[in-house]
């Protein structure tokens, strides 16, 4: 790996590089943020969903709310690192099938609780329908 350097140009706000740039970023932030360990759910007997990624837009996975808040933390961290934000007020917590009721937090703010969020013009409740 090579040592970080100064970058002097951007690239132009429509330039076509961009979309891809930016998702080669975000590519980045969640394999080195979840590199640890495999919190996600299972999706099959052998395979695990940690996150569902489109664009900009996450949707974290995880068995328990201490996984989750791991791997929030990690994710907000290494996003920092390339002055990437994660906006609390648009992040939301949905649980389902569990009694934990403790707060979910990014750097130090509770995120919402909701019972029905929309992800990708598709609305997921607590039974997941």
């Amino acid at each position: 790996m090579t040592k970080s350097f100064e970058v002097k140009t951007g690239i132009r706000q429509g330039c076509l590089l961009s979309p891809f740039l930016f998702l080669l970023v975000i590519d980045w932030i969640m394999k080195t943020s979840t590199s640890e360990g495999k919190h996600g759910i299972y999706w099959t007997f052998r395979m695990q969903l940690d996150d569902q990624d489109f664009a900009d837009d996450l949707a974290l996975l995880s068995q328990t709310q201490q996984q989750m808040q791991e791997k929030m933390t990690s994710i907000a961290a290494v996003s920092a690192a390339v002055d990437l934000n994660i906006r609390k007020g648009k992040s939301k917590i949905l649980r389902y099938n569990t009694a934990c009721i403790n707060p979910s937090t990014i750097d130090g703010e509770d995120l919402e609780d909701v019972k029905t969020f929309s992800y990708l013009s598709s609305i997921i409740d607590e039974q997941w329908r």
